[in-house]
């Protein structure tokens, strides 16, 4: 359950990331990686994360959103530590973002 409430909170940010944004677009993949490992990655076409930022959205109250409580990527995290797992995240302004869980 608690794997399925990361995901979620990795789709809704997708979401929320085009939700103004002409022909917005999130895909969420699933797979295994080149070690075959399984992973399942989440990436939209939003504004993106200035590399400034994507130091630092892992840390508990961090938030790039004028809402936002800094609170779901730092437990998302956490919660796939806990699960011997990892969440990762790379972006470039403008283009995409994309988190990856991996198990």
């Amino acid at each position: 359950e608690l794997l399925e409430q990361v995901l979620i909170n990795l789709v809704k940010n997708a979401v929320e990331a085009v939700e103004n944004k002409e022909n917005g677009k999130v895909k969420v993949i699933s797979g295994l990686d080149s070690s075959n490992s399984p992973f399942i990655s989440v990436e939209d076409n939003g504004t993106g994360i200035v590399p400034e930022a994507l130091d630092r959205i892992f840390i508990p109250f961090y938030t790039t959103k004028q809402t936002g409580s800094g609170i779901g990527l730092a437990l998302s995290r956490q919660i796939m530590q806990l699960h011997q797992g990892s969440l990762t995240a790379e972006s470039k302004v403008n283009e995409y973002t994309k988190f990856t869980m991996n198990f």
